[in-house]
């Protein structure tokens, strides 16, 4: 069943990978976009050899000029974008008094701007389309708990994800009557993921988040999740 077309970003590991391959398990055609060429194009041959569509695409998302281009040959290649997974981040641990410029720059570049520009882009090409199941497009962007709460050492990562809650909040209300879907992920679990090299056995797998995207993506017509937001029992 052809779902219709999504792209991930940070599709190289991570939740990124965990969506893209669920995507493709639900019929999407996916394209793993990423910074590490030889990640997305692994994650994308990994969903081909187990059946689905993908493609992977290297991409640069605090690149204005990168962002443009892949939507472009996305809309090119498939004649059209109906989702786009905000995932891509990086993370810089530091207390605000030794935080360095490039590691606010760095955070706030890749998290919140980078999250801008694909938005934008995404948003762009979705309004142009026809209506498919009562929408023209969904725009997922994976949050955190730090985009409801700061805490110590996470300055600029917490910052650039109370950033994104606004964006999404905003994109919404100019695009619904678009018909364009917002919906802002809220991951406020442990996640095992490389932005954090804790071994901690009570993690939840990257997967549980793919799965979830998949779930929110299947609500037909009107109906749209505004905010989602995951948590996690306490360890036994």
């Amino acid at each position: 069943m052809n779902r219709g077309v999504a792209l991930v970003t940070g599709a190289g590991s991570g939740i990124g990978r965990a969506a893209a391959e669920s995507l493709a398990a639900a019929g999407y055609a996916v394209v793993c976009a990423g910074r590490r060429a030889d990640r997305v194009s692994e994650v994308a041959g990994a969903i081909r050899a187990a059946g689905g569509a993908a493609d992977g695409m290297p991409l640069d998302v605090t690149v204005t000029e990168q962002v443009d281009a892949v939507v472009a040959r996305v809309a090119e290649r498939y004649g059209r974008l109906d989702v786009l997974v905000n995932n891509a981040g990086v993370f810089r641990k530091g207390e605000i008094l030794e935080l360095t410029d490039e590691a606010w720059s760095e955070t706030l570049d890749a998290n919140l701007t980078g999250a801008f520009l694909c938005a934008r882009a995404a948003a762009r090409q979705m309004i142009g389309q026809e209506p498919v199941a009562g929408a023209r497009g969904h725009i997922v962007n994976v949050n955190s708990g730090a985009g409801l709460r700061g805490y110590p050492t996470g300055a600029a990562y917490s910052a650039s994800k109370f950033g994104l809650l606004g964006l999404s909040d905003t994109l919404r209300q100019e695009t619904a009557g678009h018909l364009v879907k917002v919906t802002d992920l809220v991951v406020a679990a442990r996640v095992k993921s490389e932005l954090s090299n804790r071994v901690d056995p009570d993690r939840l797998d990257a997967s549980v988040v793919g799965e979830l995207v998949r779930n929110l993506l299947a609500l037909d017509g009107a109906a749209v999740v505004t905010r989602l937001d995951l948590g996690q029992l306490p360890p036994a």
